[in-house]
């Protein structure tokens, strides 16, 4: 008499429940390691140009606070009234009605790339489609209408339906917040 060794139908469902099981309630946590690893590049990015925003404006008071250009970062870095870095390679907007000094579109790019050293790609939200998303790069940049500079963050991994990692900076008080905001999509 042969006697055949293997799975009978019964043993193999139950190992096959049992990884579905194990599938449902592993791939959720798997796959929530991914969005908090880019919410950490987020972070670390926010927080080295935050440090180097610091580090200008102490730059800055060391100097003398110069009205010109300061020595630090990439490019000629010029600060505002208040030594916080507001424009790169070319003197900071003073309207003549006012002695207000205002942000340009491509200044808050050009801070980025002055204060920061990542390989982390940036664009101003203008140049293409004029939307935020979606992006080829990772940081998409412009002003508002308060005179800050914003930042987000996005990776293919984020939904387009939820809220982005955002760093908001104002150059003529040095703050810097962050938050987690809908951006636009053309």
């Amino acid at each position: 008499m042969s006697k055949n060794s293997g799975f009978t139908l019964i043993e193999l469902v139950v190992v096959i429940v049992i990884l579905g099981v194990l599938a449902v309630t592993a791939a959720p946590r798997f796959l929530n390691y991914q969005r908090d690893a880019h919410l950490s590049v987020a972070d670390g990015a926010f927080a080295s140009f935050e440090a180097g925003v610091t580090m200008y404006h102490d730059k800055w008071l060391t100097e003398g606070e110069p009205t010109g250009i300061v020595d630090y970062g990439e490019g000629d870095v010029y600060p505002s009234t208040t030594g916080f870095p507001i424009s790169v390679n070319q003197p900071p907007l003073v309207p003549n009605n006012n002695d207000n000094i205002q942000i340009r579109g491509g200044d808050c790019v050009s801070l980025w790339n002055a204060m920061v050293d990542t390989d982390l790609a940036i664009r101003s939200q203008h140049s293409g489609s004029g939307a935020v998303l979606p992006s080829e790069e990772q940081i998409v940049s412009w002003y508002t209408s308060s005179n800050e500079c914003y930042y987000y963050y996005y990776t293919p991994s984020f939904n387009i339906s939820e809220p982005l990692p955002i760093l908001y900076y104002s150059p003529l008080t040095g703050e810097t917040r962050q938050a987690m905001e809908m951006a636009s999509s053309s």
